[in-house]
């Protein structure tokens, strides 16, 4: 069985730590980053002389909430403000939206975007609202989760 071996650290470019973007991210929004940045795997491609990294599991980058409050006491709203900052400035991309009620993580990829923060090629999609109307205020719960409801015993 081949044993998972933890990354030894995090590179970061002088470029990236040092651009407009990352400047005018969040307290709160860098640190995600870092930590967003940890989850990566990477992967050296290419010829011997010619190597470059990759991302292996770009796209598929979890990072959830429950995680963010239990790990590092983040809430639920601050960590929702990071996210959309990371995304604002081009960190970041989400590449699934999940859903807590169905215990559907959202996968995340590192982006490139930051590259253009504050000129004309600069462009970003802001998150997507969600129309999937999950919650607990619709009557279908049921239906949606695919869950009975527990009668309660009294």
């Amino acid at each position: 069985m081949a044993e998972k071996r933890k990354p030894k650290g995090v590179y970061l470019y002088p470029g990236l730590i040092q651009s407009k973007a990352f400047l005018a991210l969040s307290g709160i929004a860098s640190k995600v980053f870092l930590w967003f940045m940890y989850r990566r795997q990477m992967n050296k491609v290419g010829r011997e002389g010619k190597e470059k990294w990759v991302i292996r599991n770009n796209g598929k980058i979890y990072f959830t909430y429950s995680e963010a409050q239990k790990r590092y006491k983040l809430t639920r709203p601050r960590f929702q403000r990071a996210i959309d900052d990371l995304i604002d400035k081009g960190f970041i991309e989400i590449n699934h939206h999940g859903g807590a009620m169905m215990k559907d993580a959202s996968t995340y990829s590192i982006s490139q975007k930051w590259n253009h923060y504050g000129t004309d090629k600069f462009k970003v999609a802001p998150r997507k609202r969600d129309t999937r109307k999950l919650g607990f205020a619709s009557g279908d719960w049921e239906e949606k989760t695919g869950k009975k409801r527990k009668k309660n015993q009294i």
